[in-house]
């Protein structure tokens, strides 16, 4: 919203009811927020939790009743995992690519997350799940394949959607015919960074996900070397500012007065590395580094670059 010099965008947090499978999520959704006296109005954007979404899409595994492989057991053993947990990685996973001893860490300080605990309850869940696995899924990294037990009752886990992308353009349109109003919606889902945990968009429709605005002249004219903005990400982290992670019950945040271009695109489209591509790029520096600063120094470099980008 544009006035006076003032540029506003409004964000409104909606509860909704517990989610189950089959119920219709457009209803929900729009129901929700005329009973908060928000509505729904052309060009919001409407960020929508993933785990809601695999909810009413009934994407939801009971652990009990999983069989685990030979190689889940194997994985197990070795990573101080639940074989039943591991099974339902190694299914959700296009490939395990790194497992990262969480509960060690910890303990020995490296990653310092025990000034972020809520009591020994945090340790307990440490040592239940000591072990963090890094995958490949539909392009992306995850940590866990997206397997998500929180805010599910004991022994339920929710995985996410094949194609988040389709979800939100389904969505989008389930809304417009239930309100005649275009909106853009955004899957989120919370990750692991190196300073804590933050929301990221895995799918979106109807604004574009990334601001391509590289080279663009800056104020004084000068191509920017940069302008490439992560829209959607930025939109799943502002509105988890409303959503949390824990109890708070609002899996839906209306954002108003943003302006953006329609776009029929989604994440998928706008990915500007590929995974499968990561172990050239990984070499490609790895050589340039020790061509700049020496093959010490670039060895040494290159291992913490790998790390930070693997859980950014």
């Amino acid at each position: 919203m544009r006035g006076g010099g003032l540029v506003r965008v409004v964000m409104f947090g909606l509860k909704l009811p517990e989610v189950r499978p089959g119920d219709n999520l457009a209803e929900l959704i729009v129901g929700a927020a005329e009973d908060a006296g928000v509505g729904v109005r052309d060009r919001d954007v409407i960020v929508v939790a993933s785990k809601i979404v695999s909810k009413a899409r009934g994407l939801l595994y009971r652990v009990d009743r999983v069989s685990p492989s030979r190689e889940a057991c194997k994985v197990a053993g070795k990573a101080g995992l639940d074989p039943r947990f591991v099974e339902l990685v190694l299914r959700e996973s296009d490939e395990v690519v790194a497992a990262v001893p969480m509960l060690r860490l910890v303990r020995e300080g490296l990653v310092r997350m025990d000034r972020l605990f809520s009591g020994e309850e945090a340790w307990r869940l440490l040592e239940e799940y000591p072990t963090m696995l890094v995958t490949v899924r539909n392009g992306g990294v995850w940590s866990d394949s997206g397997l998500d037990s929180s805010n599910h009752s004991p022994g339920t886990f929710s995985y996410p959607p094949r194609n988040p992308d389709e979800e939100a353009r389904k969505l989008s349109e389930a809304i417009r015919e239930l309100t005649g109003r275009r909106v853009a919606v955004v899957i989120s889902d919370t990750e692991i960074f190196l300073r804590g945990s933050i929301d990221v968009a895995r799918g979106s429709y109807g604004i574009p996900p990334v601001d391509r605005g590289f080279g663009r002249p800056d104020r004084y004219g000068k191509p920017k070397y940069g302008g490439v903005d992560c829209v959607a990400d930025e939109l799943a982290a502002a509105a988890a500012l409303l959503m949390k992670q824990t109890g708070e019950g609002v899996p839906v945040v209306v954002v108003r007065g943003l302006s953006y271009d329609w776009s029929d695109e989604g994440i998928s489209q706008y990915r500007i590395v590929d995974v499968g591509d990561l172990a050239r790029i990984l070499v490609a520096t790895v050589k340039h580094t020790a061509r700049v600063l020496g093959v010490f120094r670039a060895l040494k470099n290159v291992l913490k670059l790998a790390f930070m980008f693997l859980v950014s």
